[in-house]
Parts: structure tokens; sequence; C-alpha cells
């Protein structure tokens, strides 16, 4: 009796579940990128033309509806003012920023984006603009199982005379600790999401005019 040949599987075949198989592993290697973000901002001619360079940055405005970013607010606050160098502004102290506004603070219940409330706190801390700062989302429900924060901002940049130089809206979720470890901790993971969050919306800043 003839016993049939082994059957072999031929190279195409091989080649083929080599290359299905290094997919699969790519695939299971990708991860999402650490900041994904929408912006929409714009700039005035007039910010160009009388550029300011010191900044009053108001306190943060908890636009969410559970007051989900309250305990954040002082630290987003600082995490501008530490920022904000980085596109050649000098922030003004938040001390002496309070102590101007306290003669007249914004009414209660009136979001501080108000064009009538930014125009009258312009100027008060003798500065060249005024930073006025909204968070209308801040999502931790991802933050200890993907690390993520889901945000949106809305921000303003008016002069000491109230002419509007910059305004806009950023939304997006970025992850704690950016393309590194993520920092431990629900706080910490929760600080590092803000300073990236702070970072995209200041790149959206243009840098100042010198000169």
């Amino acid at each position: 009796m003839v016993m049939p040949s082994p059957s072999f599987p031929s190279l195409r075949a091989l080649l083929g579940a080599a290359t299905a198989l290094g997919l699969l592993l790519l695939a299971g290697c990708q991860t999402a990128a650490p900041v994904r973000v929408d912006a929409s901002f714009v700039t005035a001619p007039a910010f160009s033309t009388g550029c300011p360079s010191d900044i009053a940055v108001l306190p943060i405005e908890d636009g969410t509806k559970d007051r989900s970013v309250e305990r954040l607010l002082f630290f987003l606050r600082q995490e501008i003012m530490r920022q904000l160098p980085d596109r050649r502004f000098s922030p003004l102290t938040a001390t002496t920023v309070d102590a101007a506004l306290q003669a007249d603070p914004a009414p209660a219940g009136e979001s501080i984006l108000t064009p009538a409330t930014l125009s009258r706190l312009a100027g008060r801390a003798r500065e060249d603009a005024v930073l006025a700062v909204r968070v209308d989302r801040w999502d931790e429900s991802t933050l200890m199982t993907d690390r993520r924060v889901r945000f949106q901002f809305q921000a303003a940049l008016v002069r000491a005379d109230g002419q509007q130089l910059w305004s806009g809206t950023i939304q997006g979720d970025v992850k704690a600790g950016g393309a590194g470890a993520a920092p431990l901790g629900r706080d910490a993971a929760a600080r590092s999401c803000a300073e990236l969050a702070v970072r995209e919306l200041l790149l959206r800043l243009p840098n100042r005019v010198v000169g």
C-alpha cells in the first residue's frame, strides 16, 4: 500500500498567517492619543496692533452642572498663570487681582464671560488685559479606568479698554500623564489632566507680539 505524502502549508500560506498575526499584535499595542481636542477661537485684529503684556487672570468659573471641577478651580487658575509666560505674557499675582476685584465683584449668578461683566472688570488691577475662563464640563467618570478626563472650556481675553482680543471654546479629553505613565491617585491624576487641558487652551492663544 502506498502511503499518502504528508501535506505542508505553502510558503504563501505561512506568509499570510505571519502577516495576520503581526497586524493583530500591532492593533493590540495601539493606544488612544493622550490628547484629543476640538477648538474654535477667534483673534481680533486689535490683538496685534495693541497686544497686551500684563494679564489679570480672573478666578476660574465653575459652569458644570454638578460642581464637578470645584476642587480644582484654584489649581486651574495657578496653572494658567504658570503657563502664560510660555506665550510671552506676564500674569499679575492672584492676590493683586482679587484685591482689585473686591470693590466690584461680578453679580451673583452672572457669568464672568458676559461681555458687560468682562468690560466692567477689565482694567481694575491696572493690567493690560483680563483673561476669563469658564469650565462647562469636567467629567472624571473614566479617570480611574482609562486615566482620562473629558472637558470643555470657554475663554476670553479682553483689553483694559474693553476691547475683546481673543475668545472661543475648546473641548475634548486628555490622559493623565500625557504620553507617559499616569500619576497614582485620583487627585494627582485629575491635576495632571487639568495641566494638559490648560496647555491645550493656551496653545490656541497667540504669542504676545513683542516690539
